[in-house]
């Protein structure tokens, strides 16, 4: 981790509400919106959830990933409560489980249970230990269970932020920061870090780099426990 943070709960409900994940998912910027598309059907193809499937979201935000699955028992834990609001309104009458919570240490209400599938989207680059998340992950894991997890690649995308800069074609993204590991991303991610954190843990079943094999500015990921 690049910085320590004194208080992350607050620190991170500060940083929800500065770079709301909900308006990102919203945006009406076309590349912006391709890329999200891209990322989101990898992740539901990987999920591939089913009647009856027990459903879980590490780090749901405003529960823009939620709302797209229609079948199942679904839940969802985040850490910022302004966050976990819009989700509750966004979700309302669909019985879904919303809890306030952190992902490196899950409430007892749902670190009890067993899941099919397991999924975190732009979620480990925030934590302050990324290995408790996935430590968590395999204690609500079943042997079966389908897990899938997305970050960004961060050296990409600081790179052509550079570009964009250069040229001047950033007026294009207003609000963005000049580098993704700015403020709300502890970690400078990328596909080794990745390795390193689920290692002995999950293993790697398939990965999707959104949008291009050749430009990677995300990936997706599927996995299993290794238990």
């Amino acid at each position: 981790m690049e910085r320590e943070i004194k208080n992350f709960e607050q620190w991170n409900e500060e940083m929800a509400a500065k770079y709301n994940p909900d308006r990102y998912h919203r945006s009406r910027n076309l590349v912006i919106w391709g890329i999200e598309f891209l990322r989101t059907r990898a992740i539901m193809r990987f999920l591939d959830v089913r009647n009856g499937d027990s459903v879980i979201d590490l780090g749901c935000g405003a529960g823009n990933m939620l709302e797209r699955i229609r079948v199942g028992r679904l839940w969802g834990v985040d850490l910022s409560k302004v966050l976990l609001a819009t989700a509750a309104e966004r979700l309302r009458g669909r019985g879904v489980g919303l809890r306030y919570g952190n992902v490196e240490s899950l409430p007892a209400e749902v670190r009890n249970q067993r899941f099919d599938k397991i999924f975190s989207s732009e979620v480990l680059e925030h934590l302050e230990r990324p290995e408790r998340m996935v430590a968590e992950i395999c204690a609500i894991a079943k042997p079966t269970s389908r897990i899938v997890i997305s970050v960004p690649n961060e050296g990409v995308i600081n790179g052509i932020k550079a570009f964009l800069r250069a040229t001047g074609l950033i007026a294009l993204f207003p609000g963005i920061s000049k580098k993704m590991d700015d403020e709300w991303h502890l970690w400078h991610m990328d596909l080794p870090l990745f390795r390193k954190f689920v290692s002995g843990k999950l293993e790697i079943i398939a990965m999707r780099r959104i949008p291009f094999r050749f430009l990677p500015i995300r990936y997706v990921f599927l996995l299993r426990p290794m238990f």
